[in-house]
């Protein structure tokens, strides 16, 4: 099961999960989602991964595609970015039995990997895998074209999440972002607060020492090396930071996992 206590990663491929029965509750870049069945979800490399719970009746089938693999997905970047940019924003999509093409779609991947024939098999596989990706899109850009509730905020709130992604080891003040989404940073707090009921600083917080916790669990890198990797004047100020959101120091959060 992944991340079975409940711990937050960063996930180092991508994957795709077909829920066939049940549901769950999770978070991906800090954003809170519940899914249920039947669903697909997409997590793309780099995302923050963290399991929230799920029902005992919970039933799916995983799809892992190492990072080479995802990374020839998207390399034609003029192309696939739309692509890429709609699974972010929606990475979970509700579906109706008829529209369960997804079980198909791995039914088929299993197939070409039982296939004793190499030739061809990976280009097979990353044909296959992004034609499942521009189906769910198009499924979704149908849903949300029915469903487009909170459409101003939700830009904004992904917009947030998206320079948070990019720049949160070396900016964690929200004037920073405020700034790059031209807007000031009372008014993006508020946003923020409306949409998600949590406040812009806290997300950025919640964001840095789940990356730091990722780090901390996932590698062998020394709390120091974890520090600098973040962008920290020192690890004693680093120590501090992650204390006072995480209630506990890094070194005994990586001791008690």
């Amino acid at each position: 099961e992944l991340s079975s206590d409940n711990e937050p990663f960063r996930i180092d491929m991508t994957m795709a999960i077909i829920y066939e029965q049940g549901s769950a509750d999770l978070k991906i870049n800090m954003r809170d989602y519940h899914i249920e069945a039947p669903a697909v979800l997409l997590v793309l490399n780099d995302q923050i991964y963290q399991s929230a719970g799920h029902s005992e009746d919970l039933r799916s089938k995983v799809i892992l595609m190492s990072r080479s693999f995802s990374d020839g997905l998207f390399a034609n970047s003029g192309e696939i970015l739309p692509l890429k940019s709609s699974i972010m924003k929606n990475p979970v999509m509700k579906i109706e039995n008829e529209e369960n093409v997804f079980g198909q779609f791995f039914q088929l991947l299993q197939n070409i990997a039982a296939s004793p024939r190499q030739e061809f098999k990976i280009e097979s596989a990353r044909h296959l895998t992004l034609s499942m990706f521009y189906g769910y899109s198009h499924l979704k850009h149908e849903v949300n074209e029915v469903k487009s509730t909170n459409s101003r905020q939700e830009e904004i709130f992904t917009k947030f999440t998206e320079l948070l992604e990019r720049h949160h080891k070396k900016e964690r003040e929200i004037a920073f972002y405020a700034d790059k989404m031209c807007m000031t940073s009372k008014h993006l707090s508020q946003v923020i607060k409306d949409y998600t009921g949590k406040t812009a600083l806290g997300i950025i917080e919640e964001y840095v020492i789940s990356e730091a916790k990722s780090m901390l669990l996932s590698t062998t890198m020394s709390i120091q090396q974890i520090s600098d990797e973040l962008k920290f004047p020192s690890q004693s100020v680093f120590g501090k930071y992650f204390k006072r959101v995480a209630g506990i120091s890094p070194s005994e959060y990586r001791n008690r996992h």
